[in-house]
């Protein structure tokens, strides 16, 4: 299962629930990833969930390439993204 994959993937460098996981892939799939203000929310979610705060200049450039539909398509590269 995908999700299983994002926690072996992560799991070693932040502690995050399941249900966290699930209720953020939730909100991902009724944002609007057009809208920039929406997507910074989303951001803000995953910086949350994992316990980080997202730095103003990596908000932009993954708001940029999201916006833009330069982003990956599955959840498990998008988290990577944001966690780099």
């Amino acid at each position: 299962m995908m999700i299983n994959n994002i926690f072996e993937q992560f799991g070693a460098n932040v502690e995050v629930d399941q249900d966290d996981v699930m209720d953020i892939a939730a909100d991902a799939a009724q944002t609007d990833l057009a809208d920039d203000e929406d997507v910074r929310n989303l951001i803000r979610s995953v910086g949350a969930m994992v316990g980080r705060e997202i730095d103003p200049d990596i908000e932009d450039r993954l708001t940029e390439i999201i916006t833009s539909g330069e982003a990956p398509t599955d959840m498990a590269s998008l988290m990577e993204m944001m966690m780099s």
